[in-house]
Order: structure tokens, then sequence, then C-alpha cells
């Protein structure tokens, strides 16, 4: 089963009074892998403690005075504040008041109004899914705050940009604003508002899959909130923070129910029951991941039953996978699949991707349990199908996030050179009233300048498309190690442990049974069978992603690959310490391919890997006394052409020597950073 677990957004209009921080609620999902972060809308600047003022308890009275006050500043700030009491109740009502805040403010020309109203936009967009829109009025937000160096507003546009950027799932653009406000609040000394990017940084590399970097920063988030422990913020950072213990590679479960039982006290002092419906989304896992079936269905009925409540499709849909992992481990098969296909039909409906593989998976299982290898086969295919075009489509996702960068930088490198040619030839001209031969000397001398001017932007223009093509390429290659890692991982703990886990159920079915000798014999052959497939998953899981090449590095990975071949003979030479993980296997894979070539197709009877490692280099060569080829006349079949584009991701040299009826010999060489 995979682990999955969702944090629930909701509307927290006015949270965090010392803090300034301002949340509310986007509805919808975007169907990805992690769908637990529980991101606000916007962070504003006129915060409301929700437990010490009710929605009601200031409406009527700011309402009159509305009605009655001139036209000035102060009732731009009224129609702001109604705005935020209406926002989580009646949002058609906050829209209009809104709009009664922008237009006050471009009559009086100011800025403090045209800021409010930014922040306010933003969450009405986000919460409608108009990002791009958001985006925009934030970022003549941000730009008129830098403009009158108006540091406040500086940061919190800047984490507005940042939450419209994460919910676009442009993480690398978020971190980055989230980054540029955070010295700026540590120079005022605004805590509370640190605390809450402290938090949002942790959803970020939630989604990353960053889960030490997620606890770290919730941590911090966390330390600060000690201040104010009864705050939604504090019990959305400690869901988060349940969520990272849980998926970390710790799995320190019982501290992740811990702050989910923290957290749900919070959130009955609010009777927040969208926060609670996560909550208990989180408690059902960890309850079945403990083995404690009864927990575990209490948990995940309280979710279902509070999400067909709130509406919420995609939790529906999580809570019923869970009810069918439930009763597959209680051998009730037929439920199983019930609640499987239920949820199946429910993802589809609403493209929910993550959750569709998620139900081909539990059908999988539920198929091996009944021995119908058919379905199982079919259903893991199906499921490594949508598994395989969520990658995809992440990768697409950054290259794209790259591929505006490139052209932002372009346009802007385009727009500077253009306005210091104008700068320049209305010098001229000017110069050209006064002395013509001088002028036309200059424009000479002026005219070789911007020709090598011209040459210098074009060359960083190139270099930039080198480096995107780079980035590129270093995507599709983590997307493709990520997702052997995934492979291993599923094959390891959840096929190895279930056949395990048949093979000690037989073998206490024998001690019960009374069998004729042909039938100990079948049984027995049986049993050896289950044994071979056991072995055979994990040597094909360690050859995905090798558990030594993670825990002990690049040497005894390489050395246990060769080992296992009786051709092949490996020495490795100089600095034995740890290389960049990426790097290192880099390296190894494309030793295994090299090796694996001068098997298949070079017929080697003997196969000679090396490996030096020095201070800034490591160098490995692969030789072989195979059958050779033409290296000019002959194509480069795919397995090079891979090996080439890894090695020139990292900016490495590969030569490659060989003669036909003699050998092959592989050389490359890469630069290794301290």
């Amino acid at each position: 089963m995979k682990n999955r677990t969702k944090i629930y957004s909701i509307c927290l209009a006015g949270l965090m009074v010392a803090a300034g921080c301002n949340f509310s609620h986007k509805n919808g999902g975007s169907g990805q892998d992690r769908q637990n972060a529980a991101m606000p809308d916007s962070i504003s600047a006129t915060p409301v403690d929700s437990l010490a003022q009710s929605k009601n308890s200031k409406l009527d009275s700011l309402l009159r005075v509305a009605a009655t006050a001139k036209q000035d500043t102060n009732l731009a700030l009224v129609y702001y504040t109604i705005g935020e009491i209406y926002y989580n109740y009646d949002f058609e009502k906050a829209k209009a008041y809104y709009l009664k805040l922008k237009d006050l403010s471009e009559k009086l020309d100011w800025n403090e109004g045209r800021y409010r109203y930014a922040t306010a936009s933003a969450g009405i967009y986000n919460r409608e899914g108009l990002i791009d829109s958001s985006l925009i009025v934030t970022q003549q937000a941000h730009e008129l705050a830098k403009k009158e160096m108006d540091e406040e507003w500086i940061a919190i546009t800047a984490v507005n940009m940042g939450l419209g950027y994460a919910y676009k799932r442009w993480f690398e653009t978020a971190l980055n604003y989230y980054n540029e406000a955070l010295p700026i609040l540590e120079k005022r000394g605004d805590k509370f508002r640190l605390a809450h990017i402290y938090y949002l940084m942790g959803v970020i590399y939630g989604y990353m899959n960053m889960y030490d970097e997620e606890i770290a920063y919730s941590e911090k988030s966390l330390d600060i909130l000690k201040e104010r422990p009864d705050t939604l913020i504090r019990a959305y950072t400690l869901t988060n923070y349940a969520f990272a213990l849980y998926k970390s590679p710790k799995r320190q479960l019982e501290k992740a129910e811990n702050c989910l039982f923290e957290a749900q006290r919070i959130s009955n002092l609010y009777n927040n029951k969208y926060l609670l419906m996560g909550i208990c989304g989180n408690l059902w896992q960890i309850a079945l991941n403990k083995y404690d079936l009864n927990k575990a269905e209490m948990y995940a009925l309280k979710a279902s039953e509070l999400a067909s409540e709130f509406g919420d499709v995609e939790s529906h849909c999580a809570s019923n996978i869970g009810l069918g992992y439930i009763e597959w481990y209680k051998g009730n098969y037929d439920k199983a699949e019930e609640h499987a296909r239920e949820a199946l039909k429910t993802a589809m409906e609403n493209e929910l991707p993550d959750d569709e593989r998620d139900c081909y998976t539990l059908l999988s299982n539920v198929s091996i349990s009944r021995r119908d290898f058919r379905n199982q086969i079919l259903f893991t295919a199906k499921s490594d199908s949508v598994q395989n075009a969520l990658v995809s489509e992440n990768t697409r996702g950054y290259a794209k996030e790259m591929e505006v960068k490139y052209e932002t930088e372009k346009k802007d490198l385009q727009i500077t050179a253009l306005r210091k040619e104008k700068q320049l030839m209305t010098g001229l001209s000017i110069a050209g009233g006064a002395v013509l031969l001088l002028a036309l000397a200059a424009f000479f001398f002026l005219w070789r300048w911007l020709v090598q001017k011209r040459r210098v932007a074009e060359q960083q223009v190139k270099q930039l498309e080198q480096e995107k093509q780079l980035v590129a390429t270093q995507a599709v290659l983590d997307g493709e190690t990520q997702e052997r890692a995934r492979l291993a991982r599923d094959l390891h703990d959840g096929l190895g442990s279930m056949l395990t886990g048949v093979k000690q159920n037989l073998l206490e079915m024998k001690k019960g049974v009374m069998l004729e000798y042909d039938n100990v014999e079948r049984f027995d052959k049986a049993l050896g069978l289950l044994d071979g497939s056991v072995r055979e998953m994990r040597r094909v899981a360690h050859h995905l992603m090798p558990d030594s090449l993670s825990r002990f590095g690049l040497k005894p990975a390489v050395n246990d690959f060769c080992s296992d071949l009786p051709s092949v003979h490996f020495a490795y030479y100089g600095d034995e310490s740890r290389l960049d993980p990426k790097l290192e296997v880099m390296i190894y894979r494309s030793i295994h391919e090299l090796v694996n070539n001068a098997l298949k197709h070079a017929g080697a009877a003997k196969i000679m890997v090396q490996i030096v490692q020095e201070a800034d280099r490591i160098a490995f060569t692969v030789q072989d006394d195979g059958c050779g080829f033409d290296v000019a006349g002959v194509s480069e079949g795919m397995g090079l052409q891979n090996i080439r584009t890894r090695v020139a991701s990292y900016n490495g040299i590969i030569n490659i020597d060989s003669i036909v009826g003699e050998g092959t010999e592989i050389n490359v060489e890469l630069k290794v950073e301290s």
C-alpha cells in the first residue's frame, strides 16, 4: 500500500493576531501525489484572533459606520474589515466590499488600500482557481511596494507571490519568494509571520518529498508558536509535521500520532470539522501501519463521514481506499474490491490520478490474495501506467518552469540591450549637432562597441539555452532515479513482505494438515517456487536501486554488482569518500549499462572495471576483449546515447576507443565539487 495523507485547507480569516496572518480557503485540488499541504489563499496585514472575536460581534456596527462615514481612508479600512469577516461564510458579499475598497483607494490615491485590495483579490482568485490572475495583481502590488521601499508590504506580497507559484506547483520559484521575505521579517522581529513562512516552506518541501527539510521548518514554526498554543496555525503546522514524521524514512509513528491528537484538541476548540477531517485522514493511516484495524476503520469512517458532509470528493475517495485496505487486511476481499471500485469511479470522474493509481494497486493486491494472477498483472500495469504519466507530468511542469525563467531572463537581456542602444543613439545625435566630424568618429567607435555588446548578449543567450537543456536533462534523470527507487521500494516492502507472509501461512497450514506423500512433495515444490520468487523479486529490486549504493556508497555497490559476474574484474583507487547521491547513481547506472552491453552485444570473455577518485575529479573505465566495433562507421545504440546524455548533464568527458575484433575501452571523467 502506498501511504497517503491529506491535510485540508479551510477558511481561517483573521488568524494570528500578533503575526498578522490571514488565511482563507482554496477549493479544488491538483490531483498530485502530495495532497496533504494546507496552504492559505493569501497572507495579509490585518489579523483578528478567531477565539477572541466572532464574525458577528463587530459586523453590525461596522455596517452602520460604512453607511454614514465620509469618503476617506478610515472608510476604506472599514470596507476591508467587513470583507475579511464575510470572507469565510458569505464569499460574494466579501468580494463586493473588496471592490469598494479598491474603488475608494484609487479615488484617494492611497497605496495602503491598493496593497490590501491586492492581498484580498489574490485570496479570491486563488479560491476560484484563477492562479495566473492572482499572480498578476500580486506582482503589481509587489513592484509598487519595492518602488515605495515599503518593507512590510514587500514581505507580504512576496509571500503571496510564493503562494501563487506553490498552487502552480512551481516550488523552486515559490521558495525564492519566501526567501525574499524572510530577511525582512527577521530584521523587523515579526516572529509570528516568520512562523507562518516556516510552515509554508515546510509544506513546499513536503510536496517535493524532502521530509527532513519539512520536519526542520515545521519545528521552527512550532518553536515560535509555543507562545500561542491554541491557534489554528499551530494545529495546521502540527498536522503537517505529523505527515512529515510519518513519511520520513525513520517513520516516527507514535510522535506523529501525538501531534495529531494535539491538533485534534485545537480543532475541537474552534469546532473546525474541516481540519478534523484531515486529522482523521492521517490517523487512520497511522493506525493501519500499526495494524490496529479497528482504530483505523473508526478514523477512516469518520473522515469519510466528514468528507460527505463537506462534499469533498477527493477526501471521500481517499477514505474509501483506506477502508478497502482495512478490509483487505481483514481478509474480506469482496468488500475490499467494492471500496476500491467505488473509489476508482470517483477518481476517474474527478480526474484524481493519484487516487486512480492507488485504486489499481489495491485491486492488484486483492487479485494476488485471490490467486487471480491475470487480473493482478492487468491492475499492476494500469497502476504503473498512471504513475508513469504522473512522473512525466511533473517533469514537464519543472521543465516548463525553467523555460519560463529562461524566456524572462532572455527578454530582460534584450530590453536592457535595446535601452542602452537607445541611450547611446540619443547621445550621438546631440553630439552630432555640435561637431559633425567628432560625431562621425564617435559613431564609428560606438558602432563597434555595440557590435561587441551584441555578440556578448548572443553568447549569454546561447549559454542560457544550453543551461535550459541541461536542467531539462537533469530533471528527466532525477525522475528516472526517483521512479527506480520507488519501484524497488514497492517491490521489496510490498510484494516481498506479502510473499514472505504467504510462505509463513503455508508453513503454519502444513503443521495442522495431514497430507499424503504425493501432496507433501507437491507442497514442498510450491514452497520452493515461492522461495525462488522471493529471491528473484529481491534481485530485480536490487538492480533497480541497490540498497548498498544509498547506504554505503559507490565502491561497495559496484563491487557487489561485479562480484556476481565471474568474467568481470573490479578495481578501485584513491579517495573513498561519499559523493553527491545523484552523481553516485549516475556513475553506477553507467557502469551497469556498459558491462551489460559488453556481455550481451560484444561477447566479451573478460571485462575490466576501474574507478579512480581524487579530491576534485572521478574517472571510471570499462574495458572488454569482445568483438569491438568501428567507432566512426557504426551508429551508437540507445545505451551509449543515454550514457552520453548522463555524462553531459554533469559537464563530463567521455572517450570511446574500439577496434573490430580487439575489444572496446570506454573512459569517463567527471569533476567533483567540494
